[in-house]
Order: structure tokens, then sequence, then C-alpha cells
């Protein structure tokens, strides 16, 4: 067995140490990997995988304990070695790209050897080579904002191959991506791997992603947790065991099986199409499945007729369980403090759905207006700083309880201008409390 290129002993990463905001970010990482290796740090958000990869990357410099790479101790590194070790070492693909939208494609690519000491012509000549390809020549002189998503991480994977690094460290790179393009860079990681020897450490929250890997090494709460072997160092991965569509596998169907186009498979298609779409969103714009919110709207759903200490306690239980048990695997301290704030704010929902629904929206009294005015000020922590701006509040809340005006014009209102007879609120501030009240007032079937 070679000598491991990574390997980490007793690696702890905490910030405000000591203080009662301690966040433990890492802890006890112990791990080796080794040259010509697939791997994956998996685990749900928060759960100290991206934290682990950038101290290897010599980013996160916030450490205890030891990171040697190639038997060298990164902790000891100074900026020279530190310089070295980003410039050769490894080649960085983040989630978001980071391109610059002010250069073309081609400039991009050539960013990490400006710091080197290589002709203009030489640089070129390489980015020119990676893409081609990965073709993505036709691009050379288009801007980041010009290309498909797919496209800009292609530029992204030759900007990090540019200076033909030993590894490759890639953080969600297939977040923002469609299905074809997820494919296709998952194809291109393991391409790198198994013809060129490159080191491929991957973070990533999909499990469609995992049959890539020789290893997995499942994180939670700052911890690894479990380590999965899925073949030995120096084997290739087998076709039949990766899917063909990665976003498809992480609902657990396969798109390979539905070839058939008879009617009721086209239906069952259509159906998937339209289930893969909130998936993407809802994984996009929160990094959790739909399966896993329905799992937590039945938890609130149950909770929020019993009391409330019960009701905090399960949706504690639901946020902490470990995602293989049919949780959302959040660290402890993060769902405590959630499941602390949903069950304030399913509480206060209860409580004025139950007095609006008490009285005739059309005569709602200004108490219940005054109430609800205070709870909008309290709950998003803002404050009217003109004397006028309370009673034009009260207007426009009476208003849309009394159903005069709908949720765009309350919201447009408190949007619009003081000077013009609006509220004078910041726009995210003012869709933000808009949208608030909406859901305050979602169950009551008079308005």
């Amino acid at each position: 067995m070679p000598k491991p290129i990574v390997k980490t002993k007793d690696l702890n990463v905490i910030y405000f140490k000591g203080k009662p905001n301690q966040v433990d970010a890492l802890l006890n990482a112990n791990l080796e990997i080794y040259p010509g290796e697939f791997i994956i740090f998996f685990g749900p958000s928060g759960c100290g995988k991206s934290t682990l990869l950038y101290s290897i990357a010599g980013l996160e410099r916030n450490i205890e304990g030891s990171i040697l790479i190639n038997d060298k101790n990164l902790a000891l590194f100074n900026n020279k070695d530190l310089d070295f070790h980003r410039q050769k070492m490894i080649g960085m693909i983040f989630q978001a790209f980071y391109l610059v939208n002010s250069l073309p494609v081609i400039k991009n690519i050539v960013l990490p050897q400006f710091s080197l000491d290589i002709k203009t012509k030489d640089r070129e000549k390489k980015a020119k080579e990676l893409m081609e390809f990965f073709g993505i020549t036709k691009q050379m002189e288009k801007y980041p904002n010009e290309l498909s998503g797919g496209q800009q991480q292609r530029v992204a994977i030759c900007r990090a191959l540019i200076n033909d690094p030993q590894m490759i460290l890639a953080d969600e790179p297939t977040g923002n991506l469609d299905s074809k393009s997820a494919f296709d860079v998952m194809n291109t990681l393991l391409e790198l791997n198994e013809k060129q020897g490159k080191t491929v450490i991957l973070v990533t929250h999909s499990p469609g992603s995992l049959e890539y890997a020789h290893r997995v090494f499942y994180m939670k709460d700052g911890k690894i947790i479990d380590e999965k072997v899925n073949r030995k160092l120096g084997e290739s991965a087998k076709k039949e065991n990766l899917p063909d569509n990665v976003l498809a596998a992480d609902l657990g169907t396969d798109k390979s099986k539905q070839a058939s186009t008879a009617p009721e498979e086209l239906k069952a298609a259509a159906t998937l199409s339209d289930w893969q779409a909130k998936n993407i969103v809802c994984e996009s714009l929160t990094g959790y499945s739909l399966d896993e919110f329905f799992g937590l709207e039945r938890i609130i759903d149950s909770a929020v007729k019993e009391s409330k200490s019960k009701f905090g306690d399960k949706l504690f239980n639901y946020l902490d369980k470990d995602i293989y048990e049919g949780g959302l695997g959040l660290n402890s301290r993060t769902a405590r403090r959630l499941a602390e704030k949903m069950k304030n704010l399913a509480v206060e929902v209860k409580h004025f759905n139950e007095i609006l629904a008490k009285n005739d929206p059309q005569n709602v009294g200004p108490e219940i207006v005054e109430e609800v005015k205070d709870y909008l000020l309290s709950y998003f922590s803002f404050k009217l700083r003109k004397p006028e701006q309370p009673a034009i509040l009260r207007e426009l809340l009476a208003e849309r309880i009394k159903g005069e005006i709908n949720f765009d014009q309350l919201r447009k209102q408190m949007d619009l201008s003081f000077s013009k007879g609006g509220l004078g609120l910041d726009k995210r501030l003012a869709d933000k409390v808009a949208k608030h009240l909406e859901f305050i007032i979602l169950s009551n079937k008079k308005i």
C-alpha cells in the first residue's frame, strides 16, 4: 500500500472556543487518503464535510491536530509553502463556480498561472488543450454569464487543472446543475481519477453520487461516523453500478428503466419529471429533499396538537435524528434552535388564527390590528422611524385582514417610499413582512 497523500489526526475546527456561542465545526477527524483514490465526504448541510475539505485545501487555518500532505504537516506551512500547496498540489472546484464575469473563458482558466513564471503563450496553449478536452473550445472568447451552468462548471474544472495538481477538491460540484450536466461532471471527475490518476476528494449530500467513490466517509455533527468501501484502490468503477441520472438516483428512481412509450408509463414519467423539478428547487434552495420536508410537515401537524413542550421535543428529535434513520441530520445546536423557532412560530400563528376566526373580518377591531402590528415589528426586529409610519402600517394591516387589498398590493404599499404615501420599508423587508402576514391568516377561511 502506498503512503497516504493526505492524513489527518485528531483534527478539530472549533470557533469561539470556550464561549457560550462555541461552534464545533469539526471534531476528532482521523482519516487517510491514498494517491489515486476517489473519496467522497457525505452528509447533511452543516455536518462539517466542507470544513474538512477546506482544511485539507489549506483554506481553513483555525485547526487543531494535524493534517499531513505527503508527510508534511500543513499546520506548519509558511505562506510560501501554502502558495505552493494551493498552486501545485490542489485544484479547487466549487458549486458556485466563482468565475470572473469581466474576463473571457480563456482568461478565467489561466488565472491560477498569473503568479507563476509561465509565458503567456504557454499558459494559453495549456488552456486550449484543456478546453479541447472538455469540449468548450467554441466558448473560448465568451464571458461566463453567456454560458450554461454545465459549461461554466467545465470552465471551472479547466481552471482547477491548469497547474496539473495532484489532487482535485470539489465542493458540491453538481449542486447548481441540471441532470445532464451533473452526469457529465461526475463522469469527468471519474475519468480524471481513473485515466489521469488524479486523487479526487468530493463533498456532497447527494446519495446518487456515492457509487463513484472508492470510499465514502459519512459525517454528522462535525464527526466522521462511518466509512464505506465501494471498491479497492486501483479498481475501476463498474458502469452498471453508476446512475444514468444522478438526480433521479437521489429520488430512488432509474430513468434508464423508463424507456417504454406506453401511455401509462408516459404519465408516470411526467409525474416523475414534476417530482424531480420540485426536488431540484427544494434541494437547491434549502439543501433538503421534498421527502424530508414532508416528514417535517407530518411532525409539525401531529405535534402542534399537543403541549408546547412535547411539540418542541418532537421537532428537535426529527431535526436531530440521523438522515439514515429518517431525520434531517442537523447538528444538535442547530436542531434545538430551529425547533424552538418553529414551536414559537406555530404557537403565535395558532393564536392569531383563533382571534381572526372569531371575528368578522369586516369588523376587526383596532386592538387586534395593533397586536398583529406589534407582533410583526417584534418578529422581524425592525423599528418605524417616522411618527406617521405606525398609523400607515395599522391601516395597511386592517385593509389586508378585511380583504380590501390583496397580498401584492400590501407588499407594494409597504415597499413604496414614505414620500409617496407608502410605508417606506426596504424591498426585502417588505416582502418578508407581507409573506409572513399571509402565513398568519392562511388558515382563516373567512379571509
